[in-house]
């Protein structure tokens, strides 16, 4: 066993205290992922809009206009310079149709020259012996599925998800009387009486103030906030989506996983928002 002289001791102690400190910065890293493409092309016009696992093909030909939903994954190669990235996948219908979309990281302009360049050229193949070519804007943000599962018993005294698992029936209460007019969540807490108020933003911007009983039944009332109201202390961090198809695409601050008490997802918290 190696002996240090005890006047290198503290320099020792402060090397590995600062190594130690730094860890849980680099296991708090969430990767970004490609989650989306936005890509169009002339000559002929098309334009495809996919996500992870769907794609939506259009195109405006001399004498029709096609629109085709494919099944199917993204793929990305980082490790190639530059940096490709494929999307392919079959037709939801008959007869069957393989979409196949490269996109190379690359400043593409338009062949009309409209608006700024895109940052991806697109190469585009839906027949055999049948290719095309436009330009492409890639969607990215936090890989949702591997962001670390939300521990509301260790929350602090100031963040309100700490109550979430009594709060989460009478949250989806409020989000389904709302409709697809929700977007997210800014706040919720208990109230007496078995009941709770969830602020709920809605995608044009405005807020509601949902009271709800929190076994997710029983009665509901929910009313406009007045946008001159002093805002609520902490609201808005973190931010509650409730799972959907897609998650929240996001590429800053912390973004966690809630599971409900079954242990199935239920939405996903956002600290610290751009």
């Amino acid at each position: 066993m190696t002996a240090f002289p005890l006047r290198t001791l503290p320099r020792l102690l402060v090397l590995v205290i600062s190594c130690i400190a730094t860890v849980p910065v680099f296991a708090q890293q969430q990767p970004i992922v490609v989650q989306g493409l936005d890509c169009r092309g002339e000559e002929p016009f098309w334009r495809v809009d996919a996500n992870r696992v769907s794609a939506q093909y259009s195109s405006l030909g001399s004498k029709s206009k096609r629109e085709v939903v494919f099944r199917g994954a993204l793929q990305s190669m980082s490790f190639l310079t530059p940096p490709i990235t494929v999307w392919r996948g079959d037709s939801t219908h008959l007869p069957k149709e393989t979409l196949v979309l490269t996109l190379r990281e690359e400043a593409c302009d338009s062949t009309m020259k409209e608006g700024p360049a895109r940052t991806h050229r697109a190469f585009l193949s839906l027949k055999t012996g049948e290719a095309t070519t436009g330009c492409c804007t890639i969607k990215a943000g936090y890989d949702a599925k591997a962001a670390p599962v939300a521990n509301s018993a260790k929350k602090s005294e100031d963040d309100w998800s700490r109550f979430l698992p009594d709060l989460l029936p009478g949250m989806n209460f409020c989000l389904t009387r709302d409709g697809n007019k929700s977007k997210w969540i800014s706040k919720a807490w208990p109230m007496n009486q078995g009941m709770g108020l969830v602020r709920v933003v809605q995608t044009d911007g405005k807020s509601v103030d949902c009271v709800a009983d929190l076994t997710g039944r029983g009665k509901i009332q929910i009313d406009p906030v007045n946008p001159a109201d002093p805002p609520l202390p902490n609201v808005g961090n973190p931010l509650y989506y409730p799972a959907r198809d897609m998650p929240p695409m996001v590429a800053c601050g912390r973004l966690e996983r809630v599971l409900d008490k079954r242990g199935t997802l239920a939405g996903y918290l956002h600290y610290d928002p751009c």
